[in-house]
């Protein structure tokens, strides 16, 4: 079951993200914001966040590997 603070926290932590992201001097490419975005809402973080239910952002992806739902397995735990 989802834990509406840790909800809130991992809402709060993605818009954090982004705004970081616009600033032009961010050095930011909107590639990396985008890693950044996935490994958030893919990792540890967005599981706590919303219970062992959750399936990861990609539940869909058949990539043909064992990355366990993600395209980018490197990234996940960057949270």
């Amino acid at each position: 079951m989802a834990d509406k603070e840790k909800m809130k926290q991992l809402i709060w932590d993605c818009q954090k993200d982004i705004a970081a992201y616009l600033p032009p001097e961010s050095d930011i490419s909107e590639h990396e914001l985008l890693q950044i975005l996935i490994a958030r809402l893919d990792g540890s973080q967005a599981k706590e966040a919303l219970g062992d239910d959750w399936p990861g952002w990609w539940p869909d992806y058949d990539g043909g590997d064992d990355n366990g739902g993600s395209p980018a397995p490197h990234d996940r735990e960057m949270a």
